[in-house]
């Protein structure tokens, strides 16, 4: 496939998507609240399909591309070998090193090569990691082990954690031991439990389970209110927590009100930030079809109807907020989605979304069938979901079709599919009122059929005509499939725009 850095010449083709890559070059300067992430946790009571279903926009900028890898048990391809054959782990923003573990399991890696503190996880136990900023810290000076731990904090659960609890546990000690070097929340689930791991900063900590009846909806910042500490089942904690905020004087406990986490970690400003409580409204009422004032959110909210998967969906392709409207947006020139930002509060769905993300966790099914994970890799408005199954993948060691597997931040290259939905999706942004329309006909449809697909191969079960391995190399293959028409999809749209030809059938 050609490449597009500096492409020019008689293709039309080449020269469309040099045009595109430089506008989106153009958009490379986003405001920083369009930095944030947002994601959703589905209770396994309060979901339709009565999975644990979290769902992820990833919202970074800059120069990035986003890779997918399946890594096998026992490797480590992100350490750095010494002469004596050591192996460390060398935070990027740090002077620390750290130990790699002996031993370590098969995981799905998500990396966004540009961004330190984007990676998401999913491991061979069926253990779920992903990550938000929490938009900043009171900490402002904390001791810190050789500046602290970052980047490698969720690749070391992942390859450790046989549970999202173990996941905890396992974060904790490492932030106690070396600090943090800000403020995030991290998201540890399997097919049992979703726990939201909070860092203010230094070496505390808190977790909250989230209520197997509820919803929580994660719009960085700290959510987790007023907490019972004697009550592991439902919060664990660095045994510091509360003391650490009496002697910092973020809390008073001679007053008449309790221990607040928020109000006692967070900081006031973004506390208050409506650019984050905003989403948070927005994704309850969703939901939940609840409506809270934006200065008193709660940690979790039972929805008064079982979610779906389209629900959650639907919650990560908001373009709107809560009581505000896009026709502004839609009237203006330009990108859509900044043009949104710039008339609205801060919606869900943004135009640095690189990709989005639903994972439901099946404590009622097989092996490779417990897990899918469905992904829009880019802004999910504009972009069909398509599942992939990462615990078969790891079954049959079997690693992403290389368009998925590749790609440089610096070389715009339609055989990479970040680069190929990049340049899809910030065409669709510049004439989103007509090509939204086209998008919805001929893209979407896959998305059903996926759903259909899915629906189906979760009734296989293995007998005498049907192995585990069999079954395994199904879901591999539909995930592949589908995600590989996706991309097929999308080219062939990109070529009729530039082109202004005639749109010829896409296959059912």
């Amino acid at each position: 496939m050609p490449t597009l850095d500096g492409a020019g010449g008689s293709d039309p083709y080449r020269r469309c998507h040099t045009d595109t890559g430089a506008a989106l070059m153009r958009l490379s300067e986003p405001e920083g609240d369009e930095l944030d992430c947002t994601t959703i946790v589905v209770g396994r009571s309060a979901s339709q399909s009565g999975c644990l279903v979290v769902g992820h926009n990833e919202d970074d900028a800059h120069r990035l591309v986003v890779r997918h890898h399946i890594v096998k048990a026992g490797e480590h391809p992100a350490a750095t070998r010494l002469r004596d054959g050591t192996l460390l782990y060398r935070e990027p923003h740090t002077s620390l090193e750290l130990p790699v573990p002996d031993d370590t399991l098969a995981y799905d890696w998500t990396e966004l090569v540009g961004q330190d503190f984007a990676d998401s996880f999913l491991n061979s136990e069926g253990v779920s990691i992903c990550c938000d900023s929490a938009a900043g810290t009171r900490e402002q000076q904390p001791e810190l082990e050789r500046g602290g731990i970052g980047h490698f904090l969720p690749q070391l659960v992942a390859e450790q954690a046989h549970s999202a609890r173990e996941g905890v546990l396992l974060a904790g000690r490492l932030v106690e031991a070396y600090g943090y070097c800000d403020a995030r929340i991290i998201t540890i689930a399997d097919q049992h439990a979703a726990w939201v791991f909070h860092i203010p900063g230094g070496h505390e900590w808190l977790a909250e389970r989230v209520p197997d009846d509820a919803v929580v909806l994660l719009p960085n910042y700290l959510i987790s209110r007023q907490v019972d500490l004697a009550n592991t089942d439902w919060f664990l904690a660095s045994a510091d927590l509360e003391t650490h905020a009496i002697q910092r004087g973020w809390y008073d406990p001679t007053g008449t009100e309790p221990f607040d986490f928020k109000g006692a970690y967070g900081p006031p400003q973004i506390n208050a930030s409506p650019l984050s409580t905003s989403r948070q409204q927005t994704g309850f009422f969703l939901l939940t079809g609840r409506e809270f004032p934006l200065d008193n959110m709660p940690f979790s909210c039972a929805p008064q109807h079982p979610v779906a998967l389209g629900d959650v969906m639907a919650c990560l392709r908001c373009v709107a907020p809560h009581g505000q409207s896009t026709r502004q947006a839609l009237e203006m020139s330009g990108s859509f989605h900044k043009n949104v930002a710039q008339t609205t509060m801060r919606p869900i769905s943004v135009w640095t979304t690189q990709e989005s993300s639903v994972t439901e966790l099946r404590s009622q099914a097989p092996g490779p069938q417990s897990v899918t994970v469905w992904r829009a890799s880019g802004i999910p408005d504009e972009l069909p979901y398509t599942p992939w199954y990462p615990l078969a993948m790891m079954e049959i060691a079997l690693g992403y079709p290389d368009p998925y597997a590749t790609g440089d931040p610096d070389h715009l290259d339609m055989s990479s599919a970040f680069w190929t939905f990049r340049l899809f999706v910030t065409a669709v942004d510049s004439d989103y009122a007509r090509r939204i329309a086209e998008v919805q006909t001929a893209v979407l449809p896959l998305e059903e059929q996926a759903i259909a697909a899915d629906k189906l191969l979760q009734n296989m079960r293995v007998d005498t005509d049907t192995s585990g391995e069999a079954i395994a190399r199904l879901l591999t293959a539909c995930g592949e499939g589908l995600g590989m028409e996706a991309l097929s999809i999308c080219r062939e749209l990109l070529r009729q725009w530039q082109t202004n030809s005639e749109r010829t059938p896409f296959r059912a």
